[in-house]
């Protein structure tokens, strides 16, 4: 007698009606995913591309996109021992890869005759991994965050103007920051696939080609790789350890060495002379230091602290706080499941000490700097803190529910650790209006920031009011503005002088903010004067006065007064003044 019956309840579907769920469920799954990361996407584009047709030219762009220039047709004539890879004058301080990339932008853009402006189509390569960090952070962020925090993190990114800011101006910082973010997001899989650490090998060493620096994200994902097979495994069943993957950790460490080489055509001759070459004007300039502006006052190295300072002005607090709570809560029950005393789970220890590793990690190591020339130099420390915020969100929301209804915690799937889990359709309500919530409160003030603050670069966290003025040193100057509102409220104004140091707008003949700005050049008689030459600043009636250097100790001088200030929110960003009668 057929008894299979016996052991199906009533309700429950059949076998073939129970295949058919799974599919639809997973394909809802890949629907929903697909949803997410076109929205995540498109919020990046956005900004991204505004801002890269609306900003005038940065300081350093002119540097960067001369090298671009310079190195595409070294690539093209295998001209690999040239001097001219390691010049000085050349920025060897810095790898190639990006400058390569924006290079290729380019002569792509002239070779398609022109579709947009050469400062823009150099700018494209930071538009495009500015957008592939935030899609990284839902589709590789689901697995160890869940959805729902994978995805209000990677919008909290989209809009954020500092990351908006610097993935739309032709910097090296956004293309490094978005490699090696990638790279510590694959560790996480790498763990459970170890064939993968091949792949992070490679994500490592396109960051350390970016940008030098990019190498600060090993220590991290060394650091969770250790906590992963050593101190989390003894906790497993015996059947579910992993095997420790020795050969591909070898493997590993030559991958990244080997891929590094071959990123970086300037060392191709003569690796270790050329790399020592580098390193050697990056030691000389790490103790001569760099004037940079912070917290009020100016010096030529930074504090420890400084890195912490910057993320907390330049994020919104609804991110930043929540992750102080995340990190402080689960801190704790992290030391209590390693005793054996809470009632954490082995999945929701190991999510907490990933997020944990990367953001703690990232900061000790970020924080060993001792020269900022910009807060673009901590944008690697941006991601985690988001996350680390988000899930803040979510956990202080879930313990607020449980104290207030006495609800027992139930082990969660690895995609709601930290989103709520529910079944019954009015929970389901409820859970869904949390996220929203949740989303409105970690990424509604970056979008504020985005629509009110011209530029993007001018926003501040809410406890400064979008005012950087006192605080950090304004990056962005709007030369281009300030001559445009000269031109359209001082009519017969022809002659106005353009204060910056020596070579700011000069650069090279071929890249230099004369040129990329040739539509007001010849209109108006503009012209590089020095903050400290008195004597040539006494022939103009008009100057555009950067804020930056007022910060830097060029006060305005006594001669001229101020007729109008380029803003973006409550942050100046240059002065136009006026000679006294």
């Amino acid at each position: 007698m057929d008894t299979s019956l016996d052991t199906i309840p009533e309700n429950s579907p059949s076998p073939a009606q129970a295949a058919t769920l799974k599919r639809s469920k997973a394909w809802s799954k890949r629907n929903i995913d697909l949803l997410c990361v076109l929205g995540a996407i498109i919020a990046a584009l956005i900004p991204r591309i505004v801002l890269a047709l609306q900003l005038d030219m940065v300081t350093d762009e002119i540097v960067y996109l001369y090298e671009g220039k310079l190195y595409l047709p070294l690539l093209k004539h295998l001209s690999f021992g040239s001097s001219l890879w390691v010049k000085p004058q050349y920025n060897y301080e810095h790898p190639p890869l990006v400058k390569i990339l924006m290079g290729i932008s380019m002569a792509f853009n002239s070779l398609i005759g022109h579709p947009f402006n050469e400062l823009f189509a150099g700018r494209i390569p930071s538009i495009i991994m500015g957008t592939v960090l935030v899609a990284a952070i839902y589709l590789l962020g689901r697995a160890p965050f869940g959805r729902p925090v994978a995805l209000i993190a990677a919008l909290a990114l989209a809009l954020s103007p500092w990351m908006s800011y610097f993935s739309a101006i032709a910097y090296l910082d956004m293309t490094m920051t978005a490699f090696i973010t990638i790279a510590f997001l694959l560790t996480w899989h790498a763990t459970r696939r170890p064939q993968l650490y091949m792949l992070v090998a490679v994500f490592v060493a396109l960051g350390a080609a970016s940008k030098y620096t990019g190498v600060l994200i090993v220590p991290g994902i060394v650091l969770y790789t250790a906590y992963y097979f050593f101190a989390l495994r003894p906790y497993m069943p015996k059947e579910e350890r992993p095997t420790i993957p020795w050969a591909i950790w070898g493997v590993t460490i030559i991958t990244a060495l080997l891929a590094f080489y071959i990123l970086d055509p300037a060392i191709w001759v003569s690796p270790f002379g050329r790399l020592t070459h580098s390193f050697l004007f990056e030691w000389k300039h790490s103790v001569g230091g760099h004037s940079f502006f912070i917290a009020g006052s100016y010096a030529l190295h930074v504090q420890k602290w400084a890195i912490a300072y910057i993320v907390f002005t330049k994020m919104s607090a609804f991110l930043t706080i929540p992750a102080i709570f995340f990190v402080i809560f689960t801190l704790i029950q992290l030391v209590r499941f390693h005793l054996r005393k809470g009632k954490t789970n082995l999945r929701t220890a190991n999510a907490n000490a990933y997020i944990i590793i990367w953001l703690l990690s990232t900061l000790a190591m970020f924080s060993l700097l001792n020269i900022v020339v910009g807060t673009h130099y901590h944008l690697p420390l941006a991601a985690p803190v988001a996350v680390a915020g988000v899930a803040g969100w979510f956990m202080l929301f879930n313990w607020l529910f449980r104290a207030l209804s006495n609800k027992v915690p139930v082990e969660q799937a690895p995609s709601t650790i930290y989103a709520p889990q529910q079944t019954r359709k009015g929970a389901r309500l409820a859970a869904v209006l949390l996220i929203v919530l949740i989303g409105l409160l970690s990424a509604g003030p970056h979008l504020l920031g985005l629509v009110t603050v011209y530029g993007g670069e001018g926003y501040t966290t809410e406890f400064f009011g979008d005012n950087e003025n006192n605080v950090l040193q304004v990056a962005y100057i709007g030369y281009r503005e300030a001559v445009q509102w000269i031109g359209s409220t001082q009519p017969g104004v022809t002659q106005v002088g353009l204060i910056a140091t020596a070579g700011t707008l000069r650069g090279s003949p071929q890249v230099n903010w004369f040129h990329y700005n040739a539509a007001i050049t010849t209109r108006y008689h503009l012209a590089e004067v020095h903050p400290d030459d008195p004597k040539t600043i006494r022939q103009y009636r008009y100057l555009v006065w950067p804020k930056h250097l007022v910060q830097r100790g060029y006060a305005l001088p006594t001669n001229f007064h101020v007729i109008h200030e380029i803003m973006g929110g409550n942050t100046i960003y240059c002065y136009i003044l006026e000679a006294n009668s």
